[in-house]
């Protein structure tokens, strides 16, 4: 079986350093890498140079956050380098490299990439006792910094990835409304047929709102059988607020608010109705008959069985 595809986006990708990196990650054969290109103009001669190797080029701006969020989606990993030759940083009052910086880790977090490779250095004061100060050298130093922040690690950091100190994966969440179980999809293997299941018959399910669940579980067993499903160690640590989720991160409001509507609704993801997974089921049913499958092929994906395939010793 082929290994499942990773998605690595490169901000930079025209530079001498970026360009270095996507031309080795092409030329690896062991791994099932896609490339992604970041660019201001994709229809630039080197962003036309890298389509023509098979790079998806995607058109952002590192100055916003929401666009950088959005070439970054779907990525499992990031390359970013920022020029710190760019006229714009020339100017004493004009912004610098260290709020381009922020910008672009702020939209990585947003796009939830597990990986980031950053371009960066070290302040020449550290290594001079503060007789130095460079500005190239500062503002990356100052970037890698801010990524690597108490602030930053509440979202980039720890579960489901890198162990904290006590050698847990912690998941640092709110609690879901009044710690009632909340709703997860599988978007990969679920979703899709739960769509083709309303289109097998879409005169039944005309004006219907149908949930989208895979599995509802509160948050402590949805680490549970995380740990279970993957033999490591993991926890379930709550936040006193959904105001403390990813605070001082603009991109993550949404998120913050969508756990002060759990708070609210006791926990409806869906309004009214309680999250339940009965009609969820019966379209992946109906799906399933239609593309031949039954047996584990009709039922909606775990918890377990999802972690194990993404997050198991074989997922590696």
């Amino acid at each position: 079986m082929a290994p499942a595809v990773k998605r690595i986006t490169i901000f930079g990708a025209t530079g001498l350093q970026g360009s270095s990196v996507v031309h080795s990650l092409l030329r690896d054969q062991t791994s099932n890498f896609k490339v992604r290109a970041i660019t201001r103009a994709p229809l630039s001669e080197k962003s036309q140079a890298l389509q023509s190797l098979g790079v998806e080029v995607a058109r952002a701006d590192g100055w916003m956050a929401h666009e950088i969020q959005e070439a970054f989606s779907g990525s499992w990993a990031a390359f970013v380098n920022t020029n710190s030759d760019d006229p714009i940083f020339q100017n004493p009052d004009g912004p610098t490299e260290f709020d381009l910086g922020k910008s672009i880790v702020d939209g990585i977090v947003a796009a939830n990439v597990r990986i980031l490779v950053l371009s960066s250095m070290r302040p020449a004061g550290e290594a001079t006792g503060g007789k130095m100060h460079i500005k190239t050298m500062d503002m990356k130093a100052r970037i890698e910094d801010f990524f690597l922040s108490d602030v930053m690690a509440q979202v980039h950091r720890g579960f489901p990835c890198h162990p904290d100190a006590e050698g847990f994966l912690s998941l640092h969440l709110p609690r879901w409304g009044d710690n009632d179980a909340a709703p997860f999809i599988a978007i990969a293997d679920d979703f899709g047929d739960l769509v083709h299941g309303i289109l097998l018959d879409p005169h039944k399910w005309k004006d219907q709102t149908v949930q989208a669940v895979s599995e509802t579980r509160s948050l402590e067993e949805f680490v549970r059988i995380f740990s279970e499903a993957t033999g490591k160690k993991a926890r379930y640590v709550p936040l006193p607020s959904w105001k403390s989720l990813g605070e001082g991160v603009a991109e993550l409001e949404d998120p913050r608010l969508l756990f002060a509507y759990g708070e609210l609704t006791g926990g409806r993801y869906f309004g009214v109705e309680p999250s339940s997974t009965t009609t969820a089921l019966e379209l992946k049913k109906l799906a399933a008959t239609a593309q031949g499958k039954d047996g584990v092929g009709a039922e909606l994906t775990s918890l377990a069985s999802f972690f194990a395939a993404n997050f198991g010793p074989s997922s590696n």
